[in-house]
């Protein structure tokens, strides 16, 4: 069951917690296995009831959940008898359960999820109670008692707020003689799950009353319409109501700059027993330059300072607060007295959001500048403040890169999310609903018109989009994984209506990167940002000028489709020039590869090979050379990046990259007959398969990086639910098991089984079309060959195979075959021969 709405209840200003009615276990995510005893425990774990009971007390204080694998959700706990407090920590891995601050906490963006990984709740006796932001991936979970009571509970786990069904019950199916493949092609079909948000399921983070924004701690929200300003003063009004309040002022686009947390005085009835006070003392103003008071794994934090106040912070009574920036200074006035003077100074925005634990109520913000002119107002009164400050409950049914971590819709980490729900979940809603979501963030005018949203935030208003520019848009090749990506929708769907809708919107886009060409070299240069995440940002390269090429090239026939014979035309010109320029710039016959830019032809890379060849750009030739030099790409348990990636222990070996790879060898194999299997069968059963580990790191998704020892890799901050990794899972369907569209929407199929190469003796699944499913199968023993494939009604395909030559029975009838047979839906056609 799915929370379509959800909103923070008045109580939420008591304790951080909410009282639930109506809910029951059936609609809860809830531990599969659980440990009691006075450290987090890995091992020796027991089958967890859904009924509980879990009991904490002094002896045995800390409770380990494990759930298997990634959950998301408004963490729920139903008590069923005692008092006190108690420390909550949520982790993809098991070792964020040993670390202070978990696996978190996210810097960046708050995307309508609690920014810290650990939190406190205060247990008054029986009852259902909840917190008040979602966690949104983790996949252990302990529960530490900081009182000298005991607690019991009969329940504790997530309200759903996603919808993970078990993936034996999706429209797409995959089974192979080789367990791995199978567990693989699972990963993707769960990921999707994980990530992906119908409207309205993510809650608000803020919740706007009658005494204002009532704001949990979290990342500060930012409002769009600072940018820029410097020497101005922030004023508001604000209530704690537990711990303090924090704000943010000459703020940068990505949460960047001056952060300011004022603490109360610790209240007996409301403080918390695990408050760090020599990080946040009482009656202070605690301030750092940078984006947090503590940081994400693996960036350090410095430059923390403690302002003692004379002043007696009160909680649950109005304070007056004023932030004056000067060219020198900020000074910050508490009820009209000065409480310190910080030597920072800068330009930017302001926002607002409490400390990890802190609660508290804002209102009445009023910018002035500093000849007295208002800048900006409001009362915080008005539900458009949730917009405005991007903490609206997400209005878009979309995919984000990852479960707990970049909860923003990147669209161009989405060319493989697309494809994996394809072929697994067919939630073609989630396809539309992001491709929609960047589209409406397009710029209209101006020198960037056309360019579209790459990291829309999932509660933010696409109206205020050139306020935030460059912010939502950066990095230049993510808007060609965008037409990537609707080329691929078209394909897989045939909707023309979809495409025609959004078409004109769609050519604004493309005559926008047409124009980033280089004139002189014929390929992708300067842009908006000059940033191109497939070649390093650098210039005049190999990889985005062969993803524009791609990309154009797969909407050609959209464009013929939609009856738009010019623009199909122009395609074809400009993926001729950028194919023509990338040969003849960009080929080292010494190197056997494609250099990574007209300034590093001597280094080659991943994207570069994939890209080319997908694109058709790279002949037979070329092909089999690149082939032959993966090998010194090769690093630990896959393939680095790129030659000059690097060679050490933390060398991030990446999904994505291997993703595209993946599909180029795949290519290679069928058109060129290239030997090109051994490196798919390498990344099969060395890469991908650390994923399934059942150890600490597995969560039932694929990740988002490893290291060369096949660990998470960029450490605890790594996500371990990320669709970019999810590649393999739509591979084995349209190459493995070889269902593939000759037509878009697969009105004309291909069955092309991948027979030999891979070891195995047997694949089997089901294909999710417009018209049907198309189920297919096949399997070698002893020398015979069974295919069976059961086609759609309307639909019609073909059987091709190398093997496919001689007499082969058919439906229990003799042919002779030549490397085809014809099929016509609807029906089940089974054909026997020999190898």
């Amino acid at each position: 069951m799915m929370l379509s709405h959800w909103t923070p209840s008045a109580m939420l200003a008591i304790g951080f917690l909410a009282s639930i009615t109506g809910a029951t276990s059936k609609f809860l995510y809830t531990p599969t296995a659980y440990a009691v005893g006075n450290a987090p425990q890995e091992t020796s774990l027991v089958q967890a009831s859904p009924n509980g009971p879990f009991i904490l007390s002094p002896s045995s204080p800390v409770l380990t959940l494990d759930y298997g694998e990634d959950v998301a959700g408004i963490p729920y706990f139903q008590v069923e008898s005692g008092s006190g407090q108690i420390a909550v920590k949520y982790s993809e891995p098991f070792d964020g359960l040993n670390s202070p601050y978990s696996d978190g906490l996210w810097d960046f963006v708050n995307d309508l999820m609690n920014t810290f990984r650990t939190e406190t709740f205060n247990i008054t006796g029986p009852g259902r109670v909840q917190a008040s932001l979602l966690q949104g991936g983790q996949r252990w979970q302990s529960v530490t008692l900081l009182t000298n009571n005991t607690i019991a509970f009969s329940k504790i786990g997530f309200l759903p707020t996603v919808e993970l069904n078990p993936v034996e019950s999706l429209p797409g199916k995959f089974r192979s003689s080789n367990s791995n493949y199978s567990d693989i092609w699972d990963l993707g079909a769960r990921v999707v799950q994980v990530a992906c948000f119908d409207a309205g399921s993510q809650p608000a983070s803020w919740n706007v009353t009658t005494d204002g924004a009532l704001i949990p701690g979290q990342q500060p929200a930012l409002c769009p319409h600072g940018f820029g300003q410097s020497n101005y003063s922030l004023s508001f009004m604000t209530k704690i109501v537990r711990g303090g309040v924090g704000w943010r002022v000459l703020s940068t686009d990505i949460r960047y700059g001056p952060y300011l947390v004022l603490t109360s005085n610790y209240p007996d009835q409301t403080k918390f027993l695990n408050t760090n006070h020599s990080l946040v003392p009482p009656n202070s103003l605690v301030v750092v330059n940078g984006s947090n008071l503590i940081t994400q794994p693996n960036l350090p934090v410095s430059g923390v300072k403690q302002y003692p106040l004379s002043l007696t912070i009160l909680e649950d009574v109005w304070h007056n607060i004023t932030t004056v920036s000067t060219p020198s200074a900020l000074e910050v006035y508490i009820n009209g007295t000065l409480g310190a003077s910080i030597p920072m100074h800068g330009s930017g925005t302001w926002g607002f959001g409490p400390f990890q634990d802190q609660l508290a109520y804002v209102k009445d913000v009023v910018v002035t500048a500093s000849n007295g002119t208002v800048l900006y107002h409001n009362n915080f009164l008005s539900q458009d403040t949730l917009a405005e400050y991007a903490a609206q409950s997400n209005w878009g049914t979309v995919c984000a890169d990852g479960g707990k971590r970049d909860r923003s819709v990147w669209i161009g980490d989405f060319a493989h999310t697309a494809r994996t729900i394809a072929a697994t979940t067919y939630r073609l809603d989630y396809i539309r609903g992001t491709l929609e979501t960047a589209l409406a963030w397009q710029l209209q005018s101006g020198e960037h018109s056309g360019i579209i949203s790459t990291q829309a935030q999932l509660g933010a208003d696409p109206a205020n989009g050139p306020l935030l520019f460059p912010a939502p848009y950066r990095i230049t090749d993510y808007q060609l994984f965008f037409l990537l990506t609707l080329g691929d929708y078209y394909r897989m769907t045939n909707d023309l209506g979809f495409l025609r809708q959004y078409w004109g919107q769609t050519l604004k886009l493309v005559s926008r990167m047409g124009s980033y060409i280089d004139p002189q070299s014929g390929l992708l240069g300067k842009s908006y940002d000059n940033k191109y995440f497939t070649a390093s940002n650098k210039l005049n390269a190999t990889a985005p000028s062969a993803l524009m090429a791609l990309s154009l090239r797969q909407l050609i026939p959209a464009a013929e489709a939609l009856q738009d014979t010019a623009s199909a035309a122009s395609f074809a010109a400009t993926y001729k020039g950028l194919s023509d320029a990338i040969n003849s710039l960009l080929w080292n016959p010494e190197k056997g590869a494609y250099g990574i830019s007209v300034s590093e032809p001597d280094d080659y890379s991943l994207f570069a090979m994939a890209f080319t060849i997908r694109a058709g750009i790279a002949n037979e030739t070329q092909v089999q050379a690149m082939v032959s030099s993966l090998e010194s790409l090769w690093l630990g348990v896959g393939y680095k990046d790129a030659t000059n990636s690097g060679n050490s222990t933390t060398t991030r070996m990446s999904p994505n990259s291997q993703g595209f790879l993946l599909e180029a060898l795949l290519i290679a194999n069928k058109t060129y007959g290239t030997p090109s299997l051994g490196p798919v069968s390498k990344l099969l059963r060395t890469f991908w398969p650390n994923m399934l580990n059942t150890s600490r790191y597995y969560s039932g998704s694929t990740w988002e990086y490893e290291y060369p020892d096949g660990s998470p890799g960029i450490g605890l901050f790594t996500s371990l639910a990320h669709p970019w990794g999810s590649a393999p899972t739509y591979l084995l369907t349209e190459y493995v098991l070889g269902i593939r569209a000759a037509d878009p929407g697969y009105s004309k199929w291909y069955f092309e089984p991948l027979l030999e190469g891979l070891d195995l003796d047997s694949a089997s699944g089901t294909l999710p079309t417009p018209y049907g499913e198309i189920v297919a199968s096949w399997e070698v023993k002893n020398g015979t060959v069974r295919l069976s494939i059961t086609a759609p009604p309307g639909t019609s395909g073909t059987i091709r195979a190398r093997e496919l030559v001689g007499e082969w029975v058919v439906n229990g009838v003799t042919h002779v075959l030549n490397g085809t047979y014809p099929v016509r839906g609807p029906g089940k056609v089974s054909l026997v021969g020999r190898m």
